[in-house]
């Protein structure tokens, strides 16, 4: 049974390869992915595995428990760790040097074997300026162009990649410190329950208003770009890229309503690398999404199976220099005196759930569709109700959880770079 094999190619640690077959159509089995790229910054190197999945398939198949290192031919041995699912680390930092070639070797957990081509640094790269402006787009949008300025002393013929990382502040509009907690949750409940309650008293029979155990309001999210974004500096006088556009913000995105980071990197490649991400590229655009989780078919790279050569290996193993700068901004120091641009999605939709039912026969308790809606909106408690005379509907909540709870959208941690 023959059926198209759905490859998931996630875009950064990809490299070197001597030829680049495209199959389209394989067997059903799961074929090994690899993701490893070396540079020469000393620091933990990251390699990952997964499996592909088939046309059927949505999930992602992590590969665990894999024996990983890196071999240079200068003796030099590199051992990695897991520390998360797919993700070996290496356990030491480390980087890699000029004239040594270096090679990748994979055990899996069944006992299958894989190596890779050997792949050596090329020429240094240097990014010389990384600042933004406020602009236009092609389409004629204004917002914010980040722009690369390079380096490259020797005038020398370079092949580059860029990707970055995006952080933004996040703070939500309609944030309260408190939340409502469900209690009495055991319906129905017989009339007599509530009997010689106060009004107040039969609000907290059913929910109590108490302060958050985390905070909600302030939140930090970091997202990885999802283009392959490829150079040629011959292209540009001197060999040197000027005002290169890696990034448009268009200026309604509420990701610099408040505060933005952007970290770029730019890799020096080998004319194999560079040919890979080119055919990585074509795919990409194709499917229009870079980091689609429904690539067809595969683009075979430089690593190879050692048990079985017939065996098909998706991914290749990257040595490159690397340089990257960041760069902050505000929102008002661009668009001073300006109205923010609109938040993730429209905060001003409320609710007013009722605290509970009663059959009209019985008169039994048969719901509160209060607790209803704190469990499908995971409590998103805006204000009191002061219209409510007899207590019913003593809540106004949020339509929106994002509006109320930033963590919907990042992570309430600061990241240990930020700077404010």
């Amino acid at each position: 049974m023959r059926k198209i094999i759905i490859i998931s190619l996630i875009l950064t640690f990809l490299s070197c390869v001597e030829r680049i077959n495209l199959i389209k159509e394989t067997t059903l089995n799961s074929f090994l992915v690899v993701e490893a790229t070396i540079t020469d910054k000393i620091d933990f190197q990251e390699v990952h595995l997964r499996r592909s999945s088939p046309l059927d398939s949505i999930q992602s198949n992590l590969e665990n428990n894999a024996t990983i290192r890196v071999i240079g031919d200068e003796g030099s041995v590199y051992s990695f760790q897991q520390n998360a699912n797919g993700v070996y680390t290496s356990q030491n930092k480390f980087s890699a040097s000029f004239g040594v070639n270096y090679s990748l070797e994979i055990t899996t957990q069944d006992g299958n074997q894989y190596k890779s081509e050997n792949s050596s640094l090329t020429s240094k790269s240097k990014i010389k300026k990384l600042y933004l402006k406020r602009d236009f787009n092609e389409k004629k949008e204004e917002g914010i162009s980040i722009y690369v300025d390079t380096e490259n002393p020797e005038n020398l013929n370079q092949l580059l990649r860029f990707d970055y990382q995006e952080t933004y502040k996040i703070i939500a509009p309609t944030y309260h410190p408190y939340e409502l907690i469900i209690q009495n949750d055991d319906l129905p409940y017989s009339p007599e329950v509530l009997a010689g309650l106060t009004p107040k008293e039969v609000v907290a029979f059913f929910v109590t208003l108490e302060q958050k155990e985390k905070q909600e309001r302030i939140c930090y999210n970091t997202v990885r770009s999802k283009k392959i974004q490829l150079e040629n500096s011959k292209s540009f006088e001197q060999n040197v890229l000027e005002k290169y556009r890696i990034r448009f913000i268009d200026r309604f995105n509420y990701i610099m309503s408040h505060r933005y980071s952007i970290l770029v990197k730019q890799y020096t490649q080998s004319s194999q690398a560079h040919e890979y991400y080119k055919t990585l590229r074509q795919f990409s655009e194709g499917s229009g999404n870079v980091l689609s989780q429904v690539q067809p078919g595969f683009i075979e790279g430089n690593i190879k199976a050692v048990n079985n050569p017939d065996e098909n290996i998706i991914g290749y193993f990257e040595v490159t220099s690397l340089d990257e700068k960041r760069i902050y901004f505000n929102y008002k120091d661009l668009f001073p005196g300006e109205d923010l641009p609109p938040y993730y999605k429209p905060c001003h939709g409320t609710h007013i759930p009722e605290l509970y039912t009663r059959d009209q026969l019985t008169g039994i308790i048969d719901s509160s569709p209060i607790q209803e809606y704190i469990v499908w909106t995971e409590n998103k408690y805006i204000r009191d109700n002061p219209e409510d005379n007899n207590l019913n509907f003593p809540y106004v909540m949020t339509t929106i959880p994002a509006c109320g709870d930033c963590t919907v959208l990042g992570k309430n941690s600061v990241p240990d770079f930020w700077q404010d």
